[in-house]
């Protein structure tokens, strides 16, 4: 009898843990030494979204393509609650000069829709976003560098960033502003 008892015992553990989803290598690599509350599901899928591969030494990227095998880049994950509705967004910054031009990195951000899935917002060439003090609908409006004397500001539009204007280098030292990046490092040190 005890012997049915650990024989059932095993096999239902097994069962437990063949269901348990695995991080891929690539959303390990991508999330390695990142906090954060997303799932080891939801990870496996940004990383598949994201369309990367991972590099010849395993330690980098590279984008999707047999062009880009050469070009290898690093990936800042940066997850947040910039609207702090108990959700996270994750903030991603990629690239070099071969796939993001001048500004030598592009920029995205993984928000969770109603659902609960999450869409990739942004996908261009930027520096890593600086948060303003300006809000709407919850979502902090987005400043992204990139090359020239203007800054462009996203604002969240209830969907998803657009558009909305340009600043001059000039009036830039005035904005009550923060990095994203700082966020995320707040941010993932409260999370258990």
């Amino acid at each position: 009898m005890l012997k049915i008892i650990i024989t059932s015992f095993l096999i239902t553990i097994t069962i437990v843990l063949q269901a348990q989803p695995a991080l891929t290598e690539g959303a390990a690599l991508l999330f390695k030494n990142t906090k954060s509350n997303s799932t080891v599901a939801e990870k496996n899928k940004l990383f598949i979204d994201l369309n990367f591969r991972i590099s010849k030494d395993r330690k980098q990227f590279v984008a999707d393509g047999d062009d880009n095998k050469e070009f290898p880049f690093d990936v800042f994950v940066m997850p947040t609650d910039v609207n702090k509705d108990g959700q996270e967004e994750i903030f991603i910054t990629f690239g070099n000069s071969y796939t993001s031009g001048g500004t030598g990195s592009s920029v995205l951000v993984f928000i969770k829709n109603t659902a609960g899935k999450y869409i990739q917002h942004l996908g261009f060439p930027g520096t890593t976003p600086e948060a303003l003090a300006v809000s709407n609908k919850g979502y902090p409006d987005l400043l992204i560098g990139g090359p020239g004397f203007e800054f462009p500001i996203w604002k969240w539009n209830g969907t998803g960033y657009v558009f909305s204007r340009k600043i001059k280098d000039s009036d830039y030292p005035a904005l009550k502003k923060m990095s994203v990046e700082e966020i995320s490092k707040t941010y993932t040190a409260a999370l258990k």
